[in-house]
């Protein structure tokens, strides 16, 4: 088991945006000192949840703050990229950073960014399966030009800079076991999040792998899951801090995703998202966390080693840890960082080199 770390703009409620950057660089810095091997970006737009419009521009700075350290995206939205521009970006973040790019994409969830963009929400998945087409051939050193639906490359072009492709891995996120079968057929290794039950999470890891067929052999061999932490002395003291922390993350992702008044049964592709979402509003009260805090890494170091070899033995073999949401200052974030990296990876021996604080 391989431990990355989810780097976001948190802090207090109500801290500038620039001290939110200000925090991720600290958090990365410090990730990085204790051995995390990657840190990745969430991207979002006009609004206060995770406001990073532009996650490979941040990796770009924290790849000269923290040289060699691994760098992903969880995810880029692609529908919302020009393709071409997309992997030009990724070609040349491999060639200012040494550590390796993990490139997970999807397609988005809140119509508040497609419609601001001017974007059919209905025409996601389409888009997406264009864009990681040409992401592809362009990344390849294939000079091409292109007619598609959304893209049209007018003369035949090749990719400059060229990209040090030995060192960048492309996951497609999984939010369903169709989704699963989609990414199979695209050849895009699995990216999940902990939101779901474990046999479910399984199960889609399973779709993968039945599906996938002979490609999988020239795929990375991670497979990630971003989960949420908080690690203290006793079970009590760490889900009180969630208690405390995630229904700020919940009401956040209420209003970003407009959960109480969007009609998901009129939107191409997202009709079962009303059912995806419909916890989302019960669980901005701290009293219905327990079942959810049940999939996350929450609790003493004991509990949450007991988590990760849950996760691993579903078919999970890289934890990203997520302990920055939004209202998180400083010091719970880095006291959780820390007891990881002193009381729970080092019962993981292929990660010695994370080390106590």
């Amino acid at each position: 088991m391989r431990f990355g770390m989810v780097v976001t703009p948190t802090e207090s409620l109500g801290t500038d945006d620039a001290q939110l950057y200000r925090e991720v660089v600290a958090d990365a810095s410090l990730g990085q000192q204790l051995g995390f091997e990657s840190a990745w970006f969430i991207e979002h737009h006009f609004t206060d949840y995770y406001p990073v419009p532009s996650p490979l521009v941040f990796m770009s700075h924290i790849a000269a703050k923290c040289p060699g350290m691994g760098l992903g995206t969880c995810v880029a939205v692609t529908p919302w990229y020009s393709p071409i521009r997309l992997a030009e970006e990724i070609s040349m973040l491999s060639n200012l950073t040494s550590g390796d790019l993990h490139i997970g994409m999807g397609r988005g969830t809140a119509s508040l960014e497609y419609d601001a963009m001017g974007i059919d929400m209905g025409q996601s998945r389409e888009m997406y399966a264009e864009c990681w087409e040409i992401v592809q051939r362009f990344l390849s050193g294939e000079r091409f030009a292109m007619d598609g639906q959304f893209t049209k490359i007018g003369r035949e072009v090749a990719l400059r800079p060229r990209p040090q492709s030995q060192r960048i891995n492309f996951y497609g996120a999984l939010g369903s076991p169709p989704s699963a079968g989609i990414m199979a057929e695209q050849k895009m290794a699995p990216l999940c999040a902990s939101g779901f039950p474990m046999e479910l999470l399984a199960k889609m890891l399973r779709i993968w792998e039945d599906k996938i067929g002979d490609a999988k052999a020239a795929l990375p061999r991670t497979r990630p899951v971003m989960v949420n932490c908080f690690l203290a002395d006793t079970d009590k003291e760490a889900r009180e801090l969630s208690r405390t922390y995630t229904p700020i993350y919940y009401r956040q992702q209420v209003e970003h995703y407009e959960i109480e008044t969007t009609d998901w049964s009129k939107i191409r592709g997202y009709e079962g998202f009303a059912k995806t979402f419909e916890s989302f509003v019960r669980m901005c009260d701290p009293a219905n966390l327990d079942p959810w805090m049940d999939l996350q890494m929450i609790g003493s170091a004991d509990t949450v080693a007991a988590r990760i070899e849950q996760y691993q033995a579903a078919g999970f073999n890289k934890i990203l840890v997520h302990c920055a949401t939004p209202g998180i200052p400083r010091e719970v974030r880095h006291d959780t960082l820390n007891r990881f990296a002193r009381d729970v990876a080092p019962r993981f021996a292929v990660q010695p080199e994370l080390v106590p604080a």
